[in-house]
């Protein structure tokens, strides 16, 4: 008789075999057996037969990928009255185990099981799934792992890729010039008062790029300190960098409030800083060297009740080379003005809100945002002392790519909220202007 030491995924195809594939990639690399659906892909023999054995005869749990979705599907719900049948069979009323992926009303006979949260992160609800397999089910594992067909299932749906040079705009703002000299003056207290330089505090003193302490202070080329340190301050190269990255960090918060842009402390302590009520509900037009087109920067979401805000962090990063790092954000409200308090609602918000936005979509947002931050102009300068500037090149850095991947059809399901606005004609784009 065969041992149950097998994994059955159930799930909804193919609206869900991005998961599934995700899934068994990852239990089969650890070791587990995996049956599911999208094995069948493969081809060649009698899979159906194969996996309505595999649920009676190998199985010791099923996986139900879980989602208003998928429990409606009919052959979900065949694989579940199965998998009931079986757990009765064998007395094992924790037989099923929901995965949850979205919302969804529990069908009668899982109604029982508690499930498991991927909603809101795929890779914390694996950490979870695998402690219960290990430790509360401990669920066997082969002595040979063999991820051969999964690999080559996760191949079969990969994008083709063509030997076709692609354009990429990157998220990182390149350094033009950075002021020339760190300055250390000794016996000075930092003060966190805005109209002071920005400076952090070392030893008994500061670390400043302007010399307004006029107390002799000690100084250093700013190239030679973030190549090499201030061994004479005993300041190695990475805390060198370190500390040019604070001043840099606060000279940036301070030209993007100086904008009119509102902080907001993101749950892993960074900073967002969001467009509110100084920025147009309209379109946004840029045009820059090669790029061209028009985006909101926040709107109201009808469907959701709450007005969304498009937002930046920016970080100064001193490699692979100089430059600043913009994550473009979203913040969301009720008012226009205050973000909504519970973080667990805004953390699923953007989940849902910008579920179907791709990548072109957020590189265009991010092109608006530097056509609003500047007025269209292609530098943006950055204080740090009275007269000393960081001076970053807008748009951002755009790097070629020897190789492309042919673009295909957005998924059916793509939120409307924000609907794909198509790049604008040079006249549309003079009359926006």
């Amino acid at each position: 008789m065969l041992q149950r030491n097998a994994i059955f995924i159930s799930h909804a195809a193919p609206e869900d075999n991005s998961f599934t594939l995700w899934l068994g990639a990852k239990l089969s690399a650890l070791g587990y057996e995996v049956w599911a659906d999208v094995l069948r892909l493969s081809g060649g023999e009698d899979w159906q037969r194969k996996l309505e054995t595999a649920i009676r005869e190998r199985a010791c749990k099923v996986l139900l990928a879980a989602n208003a979705h998928s429990v409606q599907k009919q052959g979900v719900r065949n694989e579940i009255q199965l998998a009931s049948d079986t757990a009765k069979k064998i007395g094992d009323h924790e037989f099923i185990i929901p995965l949850r992926l979205g919302p969804f009303d529990a069908p009668f006979l899982i109604a029982h099981a508690q499930y498991i949260d991927f909603e809101l992160s795929w890779a914390q609800g694996l950490q979870e799934l695998i402690s219960v397999l290990e430790e509360r089910y401990a669920v066997p594992k082969l002595a040979a792992p063999n991820t051969d067909i999964w690999m080559s299932l996760q191949l079969s749906h990969s994008k083709s890729i063509c030997q076709t040079p692609e354009l990429l705009v990157s998220n990182w703002l390149e350094v033009r010039r950075t002021p020339p000299t760190v300055f250390y003056a000794a016996s000075v207290r930092r003060e966190s008062n805005s109209t002071i330089p920005p400076s952090v505090s070392f030893k008994d003193g500061i670390l400043t790029c302007d010399d307004v302490y006029r107390q002799e202070p000690e100084q250093i080329s700013t190239n030679d300190f973030l190549q090499s340190g201030w061994p004479k301050l005993g300041i190695r190269t990475d805390d060198a960098r370190k500390l040019f990255t604070n001043l840099a960090n606060q000279a940036i918060d301070r030209v993007l409030q100086s904008k009119g842009l509102t902080p907001y402390a993101m749950a892993n302590k960074q900073i967002c800083w969001w467009l509110g009520e100084g920025v147009p509900d309209g379109r946004i037009a840029f045009k820059w060297e090669k790029w061209k087109g028009s985006r909101q920067l926040q709107g109201f979401s009808s469907k959701r009740n709450v007005y969304w805000h498009f937002g930046v962090s920016m970080s100064f990063r001193s490699a692979p080379v100089l430059h600043v790092r913009v994550r473009p954000r979203l913040i969301f409200t009720e008012d226009k003005k205050t973000p909504l308090r519970s973080a667990t609602r805004m953390h699923r918000l953007r989940r849902s809100f910008a579920k179907g936005w791709r990548n072109a979509r957020w590189r265009d947002m991010l092109l608006a945002f530097f056509a609003w931050l500047e007025n269209g102009s292609t530098l943006l300068d950055v204080a740090m002392g009275a007269t000393e500037d960081l001076v970053l090149t807008i748009p951002s850095m755009s790097f070629t790519s020897p190789f492309s991947i042919p673009a295909q059809s957005a998924p059916a399901n793509q939120d409307l909220d924000d609907p794909e606005i198509d790049s604008l004609d040079d006249e549309e784009l003079h009359d926006e202007d």
